[in-house]
């Protein structure tokens, strides 16, 4: 639990980082990395994306080309958001907060994928494009892999096995943001854990529907051999798709469980000691330093 997890939306849906979108979501989990991991996003984003439809040497140099352009974009005209965003944090974090308040700090970063998603459409499109039916069977073969690892991790231990698992990551979550917390706010954690209603079942039917659309999407893209104004038009519908799903029973889990997590991370902050809201403070402001830092490098 903790202000961490208003990064979270940051590091959703895989498709999303396979068009290159890593470029800020990729430095978020160490801030002592942050600088060093946003300006290798695009290595790390060709790197990536190679292991999904292995590219090929044309592909690549273009995917470069393109991520050059949005990271270059990208540093000037929205890092500026994230760096203020933050330091308005540190101030919301110094207080008690209602739920209502981090709820509103997730919707903004929220905001942020959007606008991310949006820079990045003639990317996308450039590289839906030149994607082969090799390639996209290579694709195929990845999710299937992937979707076996995570069954193993998320569906196949048992409910006692689950809770557990995912109390340690709260509390890691915590610690990051807070330091050492009490007793008192370890069960406070866990009892968040045991009312949760998280549902990996309902996230792997969503993964699995997001795979199927981005296949299916993709191909039909090749069999029309459409225009880029075309292509353009069903690249952005499948980001669409992919950050607001179409199953309106998906949304509405969602929109449950976000609003559950607002609760519990309002219960645990509202908890915290000065010296660990101080903590906290000094957590997000490293961060803003960092961002600063990678704007001052234009």
């Amino acid at each position: 639990m903790g202000v961490q997890q208003a990064f979270q939306p940051l590091r959703r849906h895989g498709w999303i980082r396979i068009i290159g979108l890593l470029l800020l979501a990729a430095a978020l989990p160490a801030c002592t990395g942050i600088k060093l991991g946003y300006n290798n996003g695009v290595d790390l984003a060709v790197w990536w994306l190679d292991g999904y439809v292995d590219l090929d040497k044309s592909q690549t140099r273009q995917l470069r080309e393109d991520l050059v352009l949005l990271q270059r974009q990208h540093r000037q005209q929205q890092l500026p958001s994230y760096a203020e965003w933050l330091n308005q944090a540190q101030t919301l974090v110094a207080n008690d907060l209602a739920p209502e308040q981090i709820c509103s700090m997730g919707n903004q970063v929220r905001g942020f994928v959007d606008e991310l998603l949006l820079s990045g459409e003639s990317a996308a499109t450039t590289l839906a494009l030149s994607l082969t039916p090799a390639q996209l069977a290579q694709l195929e073969r990845k999710y299937a892999k992937n979707n076996a690892e995570f069954r193993k991790e998320w569906l196949a231990p048992e409910p006692a096995e689950m809770r557990a698992k995912r109390y340690d990551k709260a509390l890691e979550r915590a610690e990051m943001v807070y330091g050492r917390v009490t007793p008192a706010q370890k069960a406070l954690i866990r009892q968040q854990v045991e009312l949760s209603g998280f549902d990996p079942q309902l996230l792997y039917a969503e993964r699995q529907r997001r795979q199927t659309d981005i296949l299916q999407t993709l191909r039909q893209l090749q069999r029309a051999a459409p225009g880029a104004a075309d292509t353009l038009q069903a690249v952005r519908g499948l980001l669409q798709r992919a950050t607001h799903s179409p199953q309106a029973a998906y949304r509405s889990y969602v929109a449950a469980l976000a609003q559950q997590d607002c609760q519990g991370m309002a219960a645990v902050h509202n908890s915290t000691t000065a010296k660990q809201r101080e903590a906290a403070v000094r957590w997000l402001g490293s961060y803003e330093k960092s961002l600063q830092e990678l704007v001052a490098q234009r």
